[in-house]
């Protein structure tokens, strides 16, 4: 169930890129603020820090709709790195993994050990490929998992 206080703050912040320009809505990653409300919304019942970081966010998204049109580097890095704290905080506190997080580390897995067998083998043509595939079947099965149990950020 979605509360009111999320809702709207999730119509502020389309608010917010609809009025913005596509370049500048980009930078402030407008996709990722939306999935950290709706994840802060479910789990501040049950944990205070998540409470406190939604409320440190719906200010943050106020006072960006307020300074709208003069945004400065500093606003840009200020928005990311409390993105990065509450991201930081639900992947280590609550255990959820960022979108594509075993896809990343499983390709680069398949892809050194298709270059170890490439090596053997004397053929890097052959092992690499491999060795991608099977890391992105194994990393994509892992993401699909985690996402159907709705662990993902």
């Amino acid at each position: 169930m979605v509360s009111p206080r999320a809702d709207k703050l999730t119509t502020k912040i389309e608010d917010l890129r609809n009025s913005l320009g596509e370049k500048t809505s980009r930078k402030l990653e407008f996709d990722k603020c939306n999935r950290l409300v709706q994840r802060l919304h479910t789990l501040s019942s049950e944990c205070k820090t998540c409470y406190r970081y939604f409320i440190d966010l719906e200010k943050h998204i106020t006072e960006l709709i307020a300074k709208s049109d003069q945004f400065t580097k500093a606003d840009f890095k200020q928005h990311s790195q409390k993105l990065e704290s509450i991201s930081s905080h639900l992947l280590k506190e609550h255990k959820l993994v960022s979108k594509d997080y075993y896809l990343s580390i499983y390709m680069s897995l398949g892809l050194t050990i298709g270059l170890i067998f490439g090596l053997l083998f004397d053929n890097l043509a052959l092992g690499l490929p491999i060795g991608l595939g099977i890391g992105v079947a194994i990393g994509a099965g892992l993401d699909a998992d985690v996402k159907k149990k709705g662990k993902i950020i």
